[in-house]
Order: structure tokens, then C-alpha cells, then sequence
């Protein structure tokens, strides 16, 4: 099932690294103002304008730098999905816009609208979008009159001061009355406010309905899920019936069908860590490989009790109405496993059932291909049928040793058996050997 925490969680790290990247964005910006400033393309205070994008360019770096100290100093290298990490972002964000709308000008506040769209990236949250909205409309108003007291001289903010005038803090002061003080705000705070609300209430409704969609798609996906495990289980179930069929009809392939199961699931297991076969024994072949191989006697509920139970050796003719069992296998889980839907499966299953008897060097049946036409399920299945069959009581033969048994598996590579799986084998010898003993 998709886990509704982890999928947000691993969306607020994207968010996070998204929002960094923006961070180190503005910094370099702000040192690359600088220099066209040097070269004359902005035409503003010098005093002003330097240490204000300095400033800017230091408080959009902080976090970076915050990120990289708890990364590779700290070691902890899921700090991007730290819950308070955000908070970081965003407050210097906040801070980085108030001190340039401060330096430079009332104008700039429209910049507060950078915020809001880094949080529309997050998990919609209410606390965090009220208090985004409440701090974007105070910091407009306290950026709007901090640019009055302190900021870069505006002739239509400050007027009736000169320039020259403005340049003394207490003349600005002496003008700011109570009268001036509600024609800013009417005049310069109240239609930048509305502009930054309308800004906010979309960015929120963004992230409220982003939010809105990751969680349909979970249902979606968590439903999909469940009928595939449905499914899955629906199929499980139908192995398991098979294998009580053959089970039923003689005891001693029942016992092989989950002994071989186990040696299948050895080899799987094991091989599935070379780089070999990485691309092909991906988990879900793995899984069906090892769901498949109880089917791969299946086929023998085709063939006659007198040949099946026979104590003693069979007959040329009766080991041809045997060798059938690996076609009658095939046509079986064809006909059963078909309408259930995964046809990947069915096609492992298949293989699994039709081709355990073929030889690497072509001498094996039903149709006598070699080396890699075999399908690589049933060169896996092979190893495990062959070794259990040795090893196993049968009411035609004794048990064989284990170790001759491994012998003959590895001096049968290159003839009956893949040699390459073989060297597989040879690292599970003892787990094969361990499930031989088992009672």
C-alpha cells in the first residue's frame, strides 16, 4: 500500500531542494547585481544599493549554508525531509524580501509574493497558510514604513523633503505624522496588500489542491493495489489447489513440489545478487519464478497411476507417455491461469512447466532446444528437480547421498545443466544441503 506520510514526505524533500536551488539563485543574482551596478546599469545609491544586495545575497545563503553543515558535518543525510527544515527556508526568504523592500524601496514589497509560492510547494497545511498570509500582509506594512524611515529617498514617499533633507533620519520622522502616516498606508501599503493577498490566496489554493490531488492518487493507487494483491492471492490460491491436486494423486510428488520450491527460491535468491542477472531477476521475477516452480509437475495429473506409482523401472514406452507431463503442464496452466490477468506470470509459470526437462546440450525433452532457447526459469528449475530427485525416496529407487548428488549437478554444467547457474549452486551447497536433511 502506498503510505500517505511517506509519499508527502518525499514530496516535501523535492520541495525543499527546489526551494535551495532558488535560494542559491538569488544569491548569485545579488552578486551578479553588484557588478553590473560597478559598471553603471543601475543608476541608485551606492551605499544603499551594495550593502542591501549583500545583505540579500547572505540571508538567501544561509540556509544552503544551514543545509550543507547538517549534511556532510552533522551526517544526517535526510535533513531535507526534516519537518522544520521548511521553516528555515522560509523565514530567511521572509527576511531576505523585508531587508531589500527596507534598503531599496517600497516598491519592492510586491517581492513578498516569493514566499507563498515556495510554501504552494508543501503539503497543504492550515497554520502554516494562515500564518504565511498574516506575515505577508504585517511585513508589507512594517516593509512600507521602514522604507519611509530608513530606505533609498522616493520623492513621491518622502515629499515634501528633498534629497538632501531625507538624508537625516529625524527630518523624516518630524514629517511622518499621523495624517502622513494613513495617506501611506492608504496610498502605498493598502493597494500593495491587496495585490500580495491575491497573490497568497492563490498560491494557497495551489497547494491546497495539489495536496487535494497527491491524496486521490493515493486512493487511486491503494485501490489498484489492493486488487492486485487480490488478485495475487486469487492466483496463490490456485497454485496451492494444484499443488494439493498432484499432492493427492501421489504423495511423493507432493513432497517434491515444495521441496524443489525451496531449492528454486536458494538459487533465486542468491543470484539475483550477481550483476549477471540483475536486469532480468528484477523482485517481481523473482516472485514469480518462485510462485511458478510448484506448477512445474503439473502436467502429471495427464498422466496414468499405473506409470506414475510404478515401483520399478519405466518402460521406453511408458517413459514417452511421462515425457508428455511437460506439454499436458504447459496446456494446464495455460487453460487455468489465463483469465486471471497476469500474463507474465502465466508466461514464467509456462516456461517453468514445458522446459525443466530440456538439456543444455539439447538432448532433453519435450523439444530438444539447448543452451540459452531453454528459457531461464526452467534452466533454474532443472537444477532443483534434477537434485531433489536424486536425493529424494521414490517407490522405484533408494535416496541418493546429498554430496554424490552435488557431483553429478556439478559435473553435469555444460551438458544438462546451465554452467553458469551451476557456479550459483556451488556458493548454496549447504543451504541445499540443509534443506535436504529437513524432516
Amino acid at each position: 500500500m502506498v503510505n500517505n506520510d511517506s509519499l508527502f514526505s518525499n514530496a516535501e524533500k523535492k520541495a525543499n531542494k527546489f526551494n535551495l536551488y532558488c535560494l542559491v539563485v538569488i544569491t548569485i543574482l545579488s552578486f551578479f547585481a553588484i557588478v553590473l551596478h560597478f559598471i553603471g546599469i543601475f543608476n541608485l545609491e551606492r551605499e544603499t544599493f551594495v550593502p542591501a544586495m549583500l545583505q540579500l545575497a547572505i540571508y538567501s545563503a544561509i540556509p544552503v549554508i544551514i543545509y550543507l553543515f547538517i549534511y556532510y558535518v552533522k551526517k544526517n543525510k535526510n535533513v531535507l525531509e526534516e519537518k522544520y527544515f521548511k521553516f528555515i527556508i522560509l523565514l530567511f526568504a521572509y527576511v531576505s524580501v523585508l531587508d531589500l523592500c527596507i534598503s531599496l524601496s517600497y516598491h519592492s514589497v510586491l517581492l513578498f509574493a516569493v514566499p507563498p509560492l515556495m510554501v504552494a510547494q508543501y503539503k497543504n497545511n492550515k497554520l502554516l497558510s494562515i500564518v504565511t498570509f498574516i506575515a505577508s500582509i504585517l511585513l508589507v506594512i512594517i516593509a512600507t514604513y521602514g522604507s519611509y524611515i530608513f530606505g533609498q529617498y522616493d520623492a513621491n514617499l518622502l515629499k515634501p523633503l528633498t534629497s538632501e533633507e531625507a538624508s537625516d533620519i529625524r527630518n523624516r520622522l518630524n514629517v511622518l505624522t499621523f495624517n502622513r502616516a494613513i495617506a501611506v498606508f492608504s496610498h502605498y501599503i493598502l493597494p500593495r496588500t491587496l495585490a500580495i493577498s491575491v497573490v497568497d490566496v492563490i498560491a494557497l489554493t495551489i497547494s491546497k489542491r495539489n495536496s487535494e490531488m497527491i491524496d486521490e492518487q493515493i486512493k487511486l493507487s491503494n485501490k489498484i493495489q489492493e486488487e492486485i494483491i487480490a488478485k495475487s492471492n486469487m492466483q496463490n490460491g490456485v497454485i496451492e489447489h494444484l499443488a494439493d491436486i498432484i499432492e493427492s494423486r501421489d504423495i511423493e510428488t507432493g513432497e517434491h513440489i515444495k521441496r524443489t520450491k525451496k531449492y528454486v527460491t536458494i538459487l533465486v535468491e542468491k543470484m539475483k545478487e550477481k550483476d549477471q542477472y540483475k536486469d532480468y531477476l528484477t523482485p517481481q521475477m523473482c516472485e514469480y519464478i518462485i510462485h511458478a516452480a510448484p506448477l512445474h509437475d503439473i502436467g502429471k495429473i495427464a498422466v496414468s497411476d499405473l506409470i506414475l506409482c510404478k515401483p520399478g523401472k519405466l518402460t521406453d514406452e511408458e517413459f514417452d507417455k511421462m515425457k508428455i507431463h511437460t506439454v499436458k503442464g504447459g496446456e494446464i496452466i495455460t487453460n487455468i491461469l489465463n483469465d486471471l490477468g497476469d500474463k507474465e506470470f502465466l508466461n514464467v509459470a509456462y516456461d517453468v512447466a514445458i522446459s525443466h526437462h530440456e538439456k543444455w546440450n539439447g538432448k532433453g525433452y519435450p523439444y530438444g532446444i539447448k543452451e540459452e532457447e531453454i528459457p531461464f526459469p526452467g534452466r533454474i528449475m532443472a537444477i532443483a528437480d534434477v537434485f531433489d530427485a536424486l536425493v529424494a525416496k521414490r517407490v522405484y529407487k533408494d535416496p541418493m547421498p546429498v554430496d554424490k548428488a552435488i557431483d553429478i549437478i556439478i559435473n553435469d554444467a555444460g551438458s544438462h545443466f546451465d554452467p553458469n547457474i551451476v557456479e550459483v549452486f556451488k556458493e548454496v551447497i549447504d543451504d541445499f544441503k540443509k534443506t535436504a536433511t529437513e524432516e
